[in-house]
């Protein structure tokens, strides 16, 4: 069921890559649990509408985590790729059966859950809206393992919207389990030294790219950003930001957010991935207030981080923000950094 649908005007085209890297993120802060297997994929093929029948791409990223030989779940980001009128992808979360065959060597799945899409649609008299809803999702997978590490996967999905596109995606990839052994055993998060120890430090990063607003045309400006990181508990930190987002042309808005972090660290502490959701309040001076002042709003943000150290102190950032609104304006934010650390 769509949550909220508003209307503006602009012609054709529409970034999804952030939700993709919010997915990756998602996957590789949860591998490396406790539990036996962790494995990551990318798969790519096809997909079908149903009535009208159309046809386009299709892609996704998937984590899964087995919690018992038969039983899994799964997180992953789903591309529908793009049909005229709808550019539909989103986010899945799901259960899964599974059934070990050949002494491991293959397996085939079948998950249930539920999928949060995002459609930017065509709108009567030419625009564009933006869709957001939860739909129901099917999925049938066969998994061949090649090696301790790597395995082949083909994956068959059913999205059934109430009020939306229905679609069936197919699509064929590789995988990796992602820990720290050769092969999936119990183990710690990541592969900090020691679990107990592995808080954050503080940091401050200065931020610097591009925002693109997501409407069919896909207007773009000069984004800024400071953050303030802080480490709160084991894999967990907290960060409040300054972030303005250029004057892409329909919006001029710019905020504070502050925002909960899932984080791990690979490579002996050389690589810290995070992914980071929380409110962000802002004011957009393309839509003043009746007294002439920015109009006031509050809008839920999600992020991706990767950094890599480049001394004791000093490390590079990439970070994605997804802004999510009500009023057609989504927006994805790219940006790079250089980050100060010190531990306490």
């Amino acid at each position: 069921m769509p949550l909220f649908r508003r209307h503006h005007s602009d012609p054709d085209r529409r970034t999804s890559l952030p939700r993709a890297l919010l997915g990756l993120a998602f996957a590789l802060c949860c591998a490396g649990g406790r539990l036996q297997a962790q494995e990551l994929d990318a798969l790519y093929g096809a997909m079908r509408t149903e009535g009208p029948a159309q046809s386009s791409y299709s892609y996704e990223v998937d984590y899964r985590q087995d919690f018992y030989r038969n039983f899994a779940a799964s997180v992953g980001y789903l591309n529908e790729g793009h049909v005229p009128g709808h550019h539909r992808d989103g986010t899945s979360l799901e259960a899964w059966a599974r059934l070990p065959l050949a002494q491991d060597r293959v397996s085939l799945s079948l998950g249930a859950g539920a999928y949060y899409f995002y459609d930017t649609e065509r709108a009567p008299g030419g625009g564009s809206a933006d869709v957001h809803g939860t739909a129901p999702i099917v999925s049938f997978a066969a998994t061949g393992y090649l090696s301790d590490r790597w395995f082949c996967r083909a994956t068959l999905n059913r999205i059934t919207p109430s009020n939306d596109t229905k679609v069936t995606t197919a699509a064929v990839g590789v995988g990796f389990w992602f820990g720290q052994d050769g092969k999936p055993t119990p183990g710690a998060l990541g592969d900090a030294p020691d679990e107990r120890h592995f808080v954050s430090g503080d940091e401050v990063t200065l931020f610097g790219g591009q925002s693109v607003v997501n409407t069919f045309f896909s207007p773009e400006g000069r984004a800024y950003a400071l953050e303030y990181r802080r480490g709160v508990l084991a894999h967990v930190d907290w960060t409040a930001s300054l972030i303005y987002e250029g004057n892409p042309e329909i919006i001029r808005r710019s905020g504070i957010a502050t925002q909960a972090w899932a984080v791990n660290t690979f490579f002996d502490d050389r690589v810290t991935v995070g992914i980071g959701l929380g409110p962000y309040v802002y004011i957009d001076r393309k839509h003043p207030a009746a007294d002439g002042g920015g109009t006031a709003a509050i809008a839920p943000l999600g992020s991706l981080s990767l950094s890599t150290r480049l001394s004791g102190h000093w490390a590079a950032h990439l970070m994605v923000d997804r802004v999510t609104s009500n009023n057609d304006r989504d927006a994805d934010i790219f940006l790079a950094g250089l980050g100060y650390r010190w531990e306490r």
